[in-house]
């Protein structure tokens, strides 16, 4: 038995060998597609959108408005027009992301002491540069009409210290915890990585007990306990291989985008040592139930967008319909994907409830998948051996026969 075992281990490691196809999608594919993926956010955050400023009437006053947007980090003033038309154009064309109109009484009405109004329009039809966007107007905005007051209360014999607590009574200081720069790259590139290991994973052991079917453990000319001891074979070495590939990842990413590690990295194996226990339970599963490798495939295809919205990573479960987070409770990403971000760049560890929660979560799961992926292959072992043993005996009577 324990001969048998270990020739069930090179086996699968022959089976992985002599699959070019089977290696890239499994080992490389992986790592290649995190750095594609968190690449295209290394900037972190939405800097340079561009503007444009219609003036209806130029002065030094409106000047000093559009030089105050252009200098700000996250705008540029590419286009100053005198039409609203024009500029509308331009934004649908793609030119500028937004408008900044400064109506003809704007420095008539600084100059009498009223306010002035401005109109600023934003494309949010792309809500990341929309949302970047409002937020900036504000903060620009506010900042060149503190600047006007605070120069009014100099004039009128104020020090610049009374007139700025004049202007704005209430400091704030804001101190953005763990992820200071807003950047995209922190909030959304570890859970992009874990989501794109998830899926080639789970198709990379699906597949490989699909492939079983045609002429391999599941095709009934293996005797039952030999089959049974392969199973065990198949999911240790996936399990063994899958982890340390699920480390790379993490690993190459975090050193390539200088992601933090402030938790103790002893949760982040535990962690990732029960997500993948679940992930081959799950895996083994799907690929029992598939007809083949290809059918295997289409479904977590068709599953990719539902399990990157469910997981709670990018939009959270308290925004969902009850009915769904029912249903996200009970998938492995979302006990993963959120937890392993809250480990690496807050801190925390299973001393949190939250944390525990997840763990047992991926754990039970785990066990789930496995046991009844388990009483699915030992069911299609019998079910091929009969009919290899039907066969058999049908070849052998048409041979009496002749």
């Amino acid at each position: 038995m324990i001969l048998t075992f270990f020739k069930g281990l090179l086996r699968e490691l022959w089976l992985l060998v002599k699959d070019p196809r089977g290696i890239f999608m499994f080992l490389v594919a992986p790592l290649l597609m995190n750095i594609v993926v968190c690449g295209a956010f290394q900037n972190g955050i939405v800097n340079h959108i561009p503007l444009a400023a219609v003036e209806m009437s130029s002065s030094a006053k409106t000047r000093e408005l559009i030089r105050a947007f252009d200098e700000s980090d996250r705008f540029d003033v590419t286009l100053v027009l005198q039409d609203l038309d024009e500029a509308k154009q331009k934004m649908e064309e793609g030119e500028v992301y937004g408008i900044i109109v400064i109506p003809a009484d704007y420095t008539r009405s600084l100059q009498l002491g009223q306010q002035a109004e401005v109109l600023v329009g934003i494309n949010s039809a792309n809500n990341l540069v929309g949302n970047s966007a409002v937020v900036s107007v504000m903060q620009v905005v506010k900042t060149v009409s503190s600047q006007i007051a605070v120069k009014s209360y100099v004039a009128s014999g104020s020090s610049v210290a009374e007139g700025t607590a004049k202007v704005m009574p209430i400091s704030t200081v804001l101190r953005p915890w763990f992820n200071p720069q807003f950047s995209y790259l922190m909030y959304l590139g570890l859970g992009l990585t874990g989501l794109v290991y998830h899926q080639l994973f789970l198709s990379a052991v699906a597949g490989s007990f699909a492939d079983e079917k045609k002429e391999g453990i599941l095709s009934g000319k293996f005797r039952k306990r030999d089959a049974i001891l392969y199973y065990f074979d198949k999911m240790l070495f996936y399990g063994i291989a899958g982890f340390f590939n699920l480390l790379l990842n993490y690993a190459v990413i975090m050193k390539i985008y200088s992601f933090p590690m402030r938790g103790a990295r002893a949760d982040f194996l535990l962690l990732s040592a029960c997500f993948v226990f679940c992930l081959l339970g799950f895996g083994a599963l799907l690929g029992l139930l598939c007809k083949n490798s290809l059918h295997a495939m289409q479904w977590l295809m068709a599953l990719t967008y539902p399990f990157f919205v469910l997981a709670g990573f990018s939009w959270p479960h308290t925004e969902m319909p009850d009915f769904l987070v029912r249903i996200a409770n009970y998938l492995p990403v979302t006990h993963y994907l959120g937890p392993v971000r809250s480990i690496i760049l807050m801190g925390i560890g299973f001393e949190r409830t939250s944390l525990q929660h997840n763990r047992a979560m991926l754990l039970t799961l785990g066990i789930g998948a496995f046991v009844l992926s388990l009483a699915v292959f030992v069911w299609q072992v019998c079910r091929a051996e009969k009919k290899q043993k039907a066969a058999e005996k049908n070849t052998q009577t048409e041979g009496v026969q002749a």
